[in-house]
């Protein structure tokens, strides 16, 4: 009789027990979220100050509005370079601000981007991670977007070694080949230039790396959609890196990143084995592909470029898919260029017709042909095809000028700014190639056999990240745009009610790399004899 109370205690006890038990884990796991706030809050509202007793000061910039979300406010997803572009001329080409619990610094002075970017590459060459991409910078799919890594090193050398092969081999004689078949779709459809001229970078892209124009249409859809999601304009989490953490279903975007990745694995899985079932039957064609199975020599002995096939897939497939768009940008600007500029667009066609004579323009002619130098490099100084710039990671602390840049803030060389200061360029606001041209220009560089010229731009980046496609960019667009000229002229469109329409420069694509929105114009042949050799040349390449 005595035992039922004393089991009764004891279940009593037991009972509470578990529920103080409950309740000390509940003052736990709230004192962590609370301590863990706390110290976000705490970071938040210090990461930009400078060290007590540095004598450094605190970067100028606006300041943040809203807590953790700072400035998104002022950013217009579509246009981010016209807010970032204002603020550097109210501070004076250097500010940071806070957009999405991250500090972001922007420089738009010349003395700043080359000491960071160049001097002290070893503490700004990483890459910052993505919202819609998390995890990219150490995994090895995108090259551009990788930390300063082994694998980032890896493939750059990759890179290297393969578009230095590239221009010992005159590019393998496929931007001639292609420029043939261009000139060709240009004749038969010049209302399709736009689509044309993107097409065609994607040709000489993939036989660079397969060996075969196979699916171009596929790859300049890939391109564009890759550059969309990378950039301020793509998925929100690239804004506001916290939404990351969210399922797909409330994350506009989210699924498209993934669907779009499923979609280019697929892709550059199916080119890269058909490229390589090519060698195994003896064909010799020398690709990205074929280089990627290759061993190559260190110390003597032979290694493989890569740890395993699947990123040799993906270092092959990113070199062909990052020179789409970075090329053909440009391309789509020289057109616009010529037709708002007709005087320097006979002036440029006059040299080439007095150098060429009969036949393709070709790389081999560039030396005397400054005046076509000039206006495609004046083209992207004008209006800059990556405004924004490409963002660095600060993996140190960092001073200039008296001031202080913290570690983990993410940089960014204004582009645009850069390229319009008044004090380099004599009215920026004005495409003027003759200041690449005049001796008495600031801007001038002799001889004229070599200078202008394209590689170097700060549009290909700086220090350890500085774009290795530079040669193959400037070739294309000599090519491309040269040949533009010799054959068509280009004149702004007539609407329906015989109108002219000038293209707008302000209309502009939305991504990190960008150019002009398409848009209508009239390309047409110069005379008869340039329409047969456009198609005798055709015949010849294509029959």
């Amino acid at each position: 009789m005595l035992e039922h109370p004393a089991q009764g205690n004891t279940s009593d006890a037991r009972s509470v027990v578990i529920a103080t038990s409950h309740l000390s884990a509940q003052y736990i796991v709230c004192g962590i979220f609370l301590a863990f706030v706390a110290y976000r809050a705490f970071t938040y509202f210090t990461s930009e100050l400078p060290p007590f007793g540095s004598g450094l000061k605190r970067l100028p910039g606006p300041r943040s509005t809203l807590p953790y979300l700072g400035r998104v406010h002022d950013v217009d997803r579509m246009r981010a370079w016209n807010a970032m572009r204002k603020f550097s001329d109210e501070y004076k080409g250097l500010y940071a601000l806070t957009l999405g619990g991250e500090t972001h610094i922007w420089v738009a002075r010349e003395d700043i981007a080359q000491d960071l970017l160049v001097n002290k590459a070893s503490i700004s060459s990483a890459r910052a991670d993505l919202g819609a991409y998390p995890g990219v910078t150490h995994d090895y799919k995108y090259l551009p977007l990788l930390g300063y890594t082994k694998t980032f090193e890896r493939q750059k050398r990759f890179a290297h070694s393969v578009m230095t092969r590239n221009m010992t081999h005159n590019y393998f004689g496929y931007i001639d080949l292609e420029t043939k078949r261009l000139l060709h779709e240009l004749v038969k459809s010049p209302n399709e230039w736009w689509q044309t001229m993107h097409l065609h970078c994607a040709r000489i892209s993939s036989r660079l790396a397969y060996g075969f124009a196979d699916r171009a249409q596929e790859h300049v859809t890939n391109a564009g959609m890759f550059l969309n999601q990378i950039g301020p304009s793509g998925p929100f989490p690239n804004l506001v890196p916290f939404l990351r953490h969210f399922p797909e279903l409330l994350v506009p975007g989210k699924r498209g990143v993934r669907v779009r990745q499923e979609n280019e694995a697929r892709l550059w899985y199916q080119l890269f084995e058909k490229s390589k079932a090519r060698l195994i039957q003896g064909e010799p064609t020398a690709t990205y592909t074929s280089a990627s199975v290759e061993a190559r020599a260190i110390g003597g002995t032979k290694v493989p470029w890569f740890e395993n096939e699947k990123e040799a897939q993906c270092a092959v497939g990113m070199l062909c898919t990052v020179s789409i768009y970075t090329i053909a940008g440009p391309a789509t600007l020289f057109v616009m260029a010529m037709i708002l500029h007709p005087l320097w667009q006979e002036k440029v066609r006059k040299q080439i017709d007095e150098v060429v004579g009969d036949g393709l323009v070709e790389l081999r002619h560039s030396p005397q042909l400054p005046f076509l130098r000039a206006a495609i490099k004046e083209c992207v100084r004008w209006k800059s095809t990556v405004p924004l710039g490409v963002p660095r990671l600060l993996s140190e602390d960092y001073a200039y000028d008296g001031y202080h840049f913290p570690k983990g803030a993410v940089v960014h060389v204004l582009d645009i700014a850069l390229s319009q200061d008044p004090d380099r360029y004599k009215n920026p606001d004005v495409y003027d190639p003759d200041r690449w041209l005049n001796e008495a220009s600031p801007n001038y560089r002799a001889p004229l056999t070599e200078y202008p010229r394209l590689k170097g731009h700060h549009i290909f980046g700086r220090g350890k990240r500085v774009c290795p496609g530079q040669d193959l960019t400037e070739a294309e667009l000599i090519v491309m745009c040269g040949n533009l000229l010799k054959f068509f002229t280009l004149a702004p469109a007539v609407d329906a009610r015989g109108e002219v329409v000038w293209p707008d420069p302000d209309k502009w694509t939305t991504d990190v790399i960008g150019g002009p929105l398409p848009f209508q114009c009239e390309i047409k042949v110069r005379d008869e004899e340039k329409l047969d050799l456009v198609e005798i040349l055709y015949r010849e390449a294509f029959a």
